[in-house]
């Protein structure tokens, strides 16, 4: 997780972003399968992700 911009109807913003994607990638998993995802928060401040 880092901020990056991020320009939409041409104005540009500072948003923060999954691996430089918005939104985040996909997560593909069935039911009965573990799940371990490891975050790096690289914005400036404590977030959440769920």
């Amino acid at each position: 997780v880092a901020p990056t911009s991020f320009t939409r109807l041409c104005e540009a913003r500072e948003v923060l972003a999954i691996n430089g994607q918005l939104p985040g990638p996909t997560l593909y998993v069935q039911r009965g399968d573990n799940l371990f995802v490891n975050v790096h928060n690289h914005a400036p401040y404590p977030i959440t992700i769920h």
